[in-house]
């Protein structure tokens, strides 16, 4: 999967913020350091992964045709979520 750049409005970077206290910088860390990406039940992607300074996440987001990426949400990774993903890296 190849994304050009990140496309961000008022209205989503608002919701990362205000809703789940997590930054556009973050969430774009999140997708460029090799995160698992797993497609969703709307056709979307997941990206499981770490941000520079550990965080822990998982973005929800979609590619355009032009390979603009829109993040729709994000959150920090539940107990579950965390095993999933240490599991897969090896950890």
């Amino acid at each position: 999967m190849k994304i050009k750049d990140f496309e961000w409005d008022e209205g989503n970077v608002l919701h990362l913020e205000l809703k789940h206290g997590i930054t556009p910088q973050e969430t774009e860390e999140v997708i460029a350091c090799m995160p698992l990406f797993r497609r969703t039940r709307k056709g979307h992607y997941s990206a499981f992964g770490r941000t520079r300074a550990g965080r822990l996440l998982v973005v929800i987001f979609g590619v355009k045709p032009d390979g603009y990426a829109r993040v729709i949400t994000a959150w920090d990774m539940k107990k579950g979520e965390r095993r999933y993903y240490k599991k897969q890296i090896g950890e």
